[in-house]
């Protein structure tokens, strides 16, 4: 209950959440015409064989959009560009490391549609849908460590 109370005392807020939202998708924006460019200089006229219609650009943009959030938060422990500029980080709701199955999760919900506005009624839907969120990491981390500190007096043997 208290490591409840710890992931509630650090929440980022909507501030920096949309700071990381906006690092984030110029980032991706950047690594999809990177990704779309080198498929037209690799394959002979992929312009007008893939990319001649909306779905195409729409199906590889969601299909980056997973792979950069699903990859990297996974790989950093809950961190994007974004999280890494503005210092949080993804955590469980319950204060514990997501696993790889809530980052996937994460990153599935980052498509949906309007999910950038339910942060308008509350938690984002990859929040919700994941039982994550995040929190400023130092503060959080040095609270933590706090916390396992106060909870280890006492418990040591001596000889």
């Amino acid at each position: 209950m208290h490591q409840d109370y710890i992931v509630g005392e650090h929440k980022a807020d909507k501030g920096k959440r949309f700071l990381n939202y906006l690092i984030d998708i110029i980032f991706l924006f950047i690594l999809i015409i990177f990704i779309l460019v080198i498929l037209y200089l690799v394959i002979p006229n992929t312009y007008d064989t893939l990319f001649d219609n909306d779905l195409s650009i729409n199906l590889v943009s969601y299909a980056v959009t997973i792979l950069y959030y699903f990859l990297i938060e996974t790989t950093t422990k809950g961190r994007s560009i974004g999280k890494f500029i503005s210092d949080t980080k993804v955590i469980r709701i319950d204060g514990s490391e997501p696993t790889t199955k809530d980052y996937f999760v994460r990153s599935i919900c980052r498509i949906i549609p309007f999910e950038p506005l339910s942060f308008l009624f509350g938690a984002g839907f990859h929040d919700t849908i994941s039982k994550t969120t995040v929190v400023n990491k130092k503060a959080f981390e040095a609270n933590l460590l706090q916390k396992d500190n106060i909870e280890s007096i006492g418990t040591t043997e001596i000889e």
